[in-house]
């Protein structure tokens, strides 16, 4: 049997649990990012995210440029924060090795007993342009980490400007 790629979500006291299982890409992330940027847009309810990476197999960029987005979102407007929860070694390799263990901030505590949580699949229609956007902002968080990002994404950031550049 293969790998489940899945985000499981739970919400307690305003707060929002999510739990990525299996290799998680871009795919996964437009609806979870529309979805939180919305809530953090239409709510004045402070709140934080905790993002439990014990489950993790594969994470790409896109998906951490989403938490580096996410948490500079959450602190602008609500002062609040993305927490990582425990990561397993696979996802303590990937944060460390694009610098985001200096950027994001990781607890030392496990989710409540009582989370009951259910898979993300919330339906959320997005143009293609718009992906290419949202990849292409999650690249640019990474690369605002440092230079060694900036040398490593520039190669991907710069035709995905050029297409939607040509777009408009």
């Amino acid at each position: 049997m293969g790998v489940i790629n899945k985000i499981l979500i739970a919400t307690k006291k305003n707060h929002i649990y999510l739990k990525p299982q299996g290799h998680i890409t871009a795919n996964l992330c437009f609806p979870l990012r529309e979805m939180i940027f919305k809530r953090i847009k239409k709510f004045h309810v402070s709140f934080n995210i905790y993002v439990d990476l014990s489950e993790i197999k594969y994470m790409d960029s896109t998906f951490l440029g989403l938490m580096v987005g996410i948490e500079k979102k959450l602190f602008c407007h609500l002062h609040t924060h993305l927490f990582i929860l425990n990561p397993n070694d696979i996802s303590k390799k990937i944060i460390r090795n694009i610098g985001l263990n200096r950027f994001l901030k990781s607890l030392r505590e496990k989710i409540p007993n009582d989370m009951i949580f259910s898979e993300f699949d919330e339906e959320i229609n997005i143009e293609e342009i718009e992906k290419t956007k949202i990849v292409l902002n999650s690249h640019k968080n990474l690369m605002e980490i440092s230079e060694q990002n900036r040398q490593r994404f520039q190669s991907l950031t710069d035709p995905l400007e050029k297409q939607i550049n040509q777009k408009k």
